[in-house]
């Protein structure tokens, strides 16, 4: 396998169980289709409006995806993290819908429409491995739209620090928090003096901890809770949360 262009189990399209009833040979083609690239922070993978010709699979890192408003400024849609795949909005041939920038070191793996779509055409267990990930991140998109409207800051807080866990990796180890409290309070749709303040009352309940260019998740059932639905927080969540709506 080490003619392979991408390493074994690296990212969602590299990996063993993607490819059942496949040769090795035949595996190892599909892996050839692949680019691996590496990107410094503040580096651009695509902009808004570019043709979408590729499918982006992030291996590690983080990136801020953003999209233009009607006066110049940028709007920050979601951070995407490890595992995630990006581009399969613009399938069709059409153009990206937002800018990805590299907010770390970034290792993303990418692969033509084309070379995809055939892939996929040859392989429905492949089709089905890449429709469960993309409804995954249907799902994370749904709950971030969710957040703006119902959730109390609080909730959109611990909305935001659970999205920054990566699908693969480390979930304990520390994660990059290279946002600003004003970039997290304009995604979130709040003040940057209310986002101050939950995460000030976060890291003193030791749900969270925090240095320069970081943060880690301490409590993450907690956090889990108090994102969750009213119906299933428990009490000592709501409870918590009544201080801080």
């Amino acid at each position: 396998m080490a003619t392979c262009a991408c390493e074994i189990n690296a990212c969602v399209l590299c990996e063993d169980r993607l490819y059942p009833g496949l040769t090795k040979d035949q595996i190892c083609q599909i892996r050839e289709s692949l680019i691996r690239e590496m990107y410094e922070p503040r580096e651009i993978l695509f902009r808004e409006g570019d043709p979408a010709d590729f499918l982006f699979s992030l291996r590690s890192g983080q990136l801020k995806l953003t999209s233009s408003m009607p006066d110049g400024r940028q709007q920050i849609l979601r951070i995407a993290v490890a595992g995630q795949l990006l581009g399969i909005e613009t399938f069709k041939g059409q153009r990206y819908p937002f800018t990805a920038e590299a907010l770390t070191n970034v290792v993303a793996c990418k692969i033509s429409h084309d070379d995809l779509r055939k892939i996929l055409e040859a392989s429905p267990a492949i089709a089905l491995r890449v429709i469960e990930t993309l409804s995954q991140e249907l799902d994370q998109a749904e709950s971030l739209i969710r957040d703006l409207g119902l959730k109390t800051a609080p909730e959109k807080v611990s909305s935001f620090l659970l999205s920054l866990i990566p699908q693969r990796g480390d979930p304990n180890g520390e994660l990059p928090l290279r946002l600003s409290r004003r970039e997290i309070a304009e995604m979130l749709g709040l003040t940057e003096e209310t986002v101050s303040r939950v995460m000030a009352d976060f890291a003193r309940k030791k749900i969270i901890g925090s240095g320069k260019g970081y943060i880690r998740i301490l409590d993450r059932k907690w956090l889990e809770e108090t994102n969750g639905v009213e119906t299933k927080t428990s009490s000592a969540a709501r409870r918590a949360l009544s201080g801080h709506s």
